[in-house]
């Protein structure tokens, strides 16, 4: 009979913009006799005012001239910042950067802002106040390009790896790109930010595909690609390749921790503003490499409710699991999100089919993505992206709104609402498992931020 093992330090992870969650793990039993490691992100040395530190940045940008020796009366500039699924302070930014334009010659009629969205929704005007205040909205051409309307993009030609460079109107137009966004570890590019804002942030559907082609060829190793540096990351110099089709961008990028929480803001060149807030984000975030451990536990802070973007901060700490482990997702989820990222309907129809629909997506996923790969479909990263999180672990997420909609399943996912169950559930797994105790859990609270690599060896 198993004996009660001494109660650990309980663990507390953000949850939602100003909770907490307890993560409280049974008292008997494997998970009791694990031996747990704890992993939080770096976020010493916060920026205590935002403004001042903008402004130095704009002073002092990397390797090109300030913002306001690039523009003249009658330019005409794209503002091009990331969607409302990041924290990126932009209303700050921008309340810094449109007196500048004006006051160097440049009106209010010359100036578009555009949503940097990708494939994610468009976003609506509530959705534009909420990001960039109302009274910007009100005074400002505010923009989110059709992504699926090639009329509403100019046609720059083709890279030499073959990429359709098809961008936003207003974005080509410009004499001068403004991007402000946030560096944050990317599953594909490496890390998000800088020029990534237009590609594929502000491109036609067959640009982002093709772009999201990059370095997932039969035989990849998509875990080197995450925290990648720019330059041997084949999706990142495929940007920076269709990025030279432009005239002059200048970067306003930022180093985030939670909401509200700036460590570092640079501006500039996009390519050496990336690669100097992609080096901290690395030295910050990343995970101390260790054996692959039988569960991992990750919390989806500081991403604000979506479920996608939660689903993605399990795939970045998959290369701390073992093959055969547990991925355990913590997801806060805002019920106002849940259909921001894919629509409720093709959800609600894998959750339907159940266990026996979980067995048969383990099963098609690979068969799958070779056919999305093989005829080009535009779905094709999403596809590896899903086979890489469930083909060879068990996936558990407590996650009570999204439980509540869809119940138990999500395919091959497993729901949960409370605490209780879901370790339950992650014991009777791990008892399969008991000639390897003591079994060894990582926990990061804070998985929105922190990320683990595979062998980069």
């Amino acid at each position: 009979m198993n004996s009660p093992s001494p109660r650990r330090p309980m663990i507390a992870a953000p949850w939602g913009p100003a909770g907490t969650l307890e993560v409280d793990f049974p008292t008997i039993g494997p998970l009791a006799r694990a031996r747990v490691d704890v992993v939080w992100p770096d976020l010493s040395q916060v920026v205590g005012e935002y403004r001042a530190a903008l402004e130095q940045a704009l002073e002092s940008p990397l390797v090109m001239a300030p913002l306001e020796q690039l523009v003249r009366p009658g330019s005409r500039i794209a503002i091009v910042v990331d969607d409302p699924s990041r924290w990126t302070p932009v209303q700050e930014a921008l309340e810094r950067v449109l007196p500048a334009l004006h006051a160097a010659g440049v009106s209010r009629d010359q100036v578009a802002i555009v949503m940097g969205v990708g494939r994610h929704h468009a976003v609506d005007v509530a959705g534009m106040k909420k990001r960039l205040g109302a009274a910007i909205v009100a005074g400002y051409r505010c923009l989110s390009p059709p992504v699926d309307d090639l009329s509403a993009y100019a046609d720059l030609g083709q890279t030499p790896r073959g990429i359709p460079v098809r961008v936003f109107r207003p974005v080509v137009e410009a004499d001068l790109r403004i991007l402000v966004g946030s560096v944050l570890p990317h599953l594909q590019a490496g890390f998000g930010g800088g020029y990534k804002l237009i590609f594929p942030g502000a491109s036609h559907r067959t640009t982002l595909s093709a772009l999201h082609g990059q370095g997932l060829g039969p035989g990849s190793d998509a875990e080197r690609l995450l925290g990648s540096s720019a330059e041997t990351n084949p999706m990142r110099q495929a940007i920076h390749e269709a990025a030279l089709r432009l005239g002059p961008c200048f970067s306003i990028s930022h180093l985030l921790g939670g909401p509200g929480e700036i460590l570092r803001v640079a501006a500039g060149n996009p390519a050496a503003v990336q690669d100097a807030l992609a080096t901290e984000a690395a030295r910050r975030f990343q995970a101390v490499p260790a054996d692959g451990a039988d569960m991992i536990v990750v919390g989806n802070h500081p991403w604000p409710g979506d479920p996608l973007q939660s689903f993605k901060v399990l795939l970045h700490h998959r290369a701390a699991c073992r093959p055969g482990g547990i991925l355990t997702g913590l997801f806060w989820t805002d019920p106002a999100e849940l259909d921001r990222s894919a629509p409720g309907a093709a959800i609600k129809s894998i959750a339907v089919t159940g266990a026996l629909g979980g067995l048969a997506i383990r099963q098609l996923l690979p068969l799958a993505e070779r056919a999305a790969r093989a005829t080009g479909a535009r779905a094709a990263f999403m596809v590896r992206w899903a086979r890489e999180l469930v083909v060879d672990r068990e996936v558990l997420v407590l996650a009570p709104p999204l439980c509540e909609r869809l119940g138990p399943r999500l395919g091959p996912v497993r729901l949960f609402s409370h605490q209780q169950a879901l370790w339950s559930t992650a014991e009777r797994l791990l008892e399969r498992r008991a000639d390897r105790e003591p079994l060894r859990i990582r926990v990061f609270p804070q998985g929105g931020l922190t990320y683990a690599r595979g062998n980069v060896g």
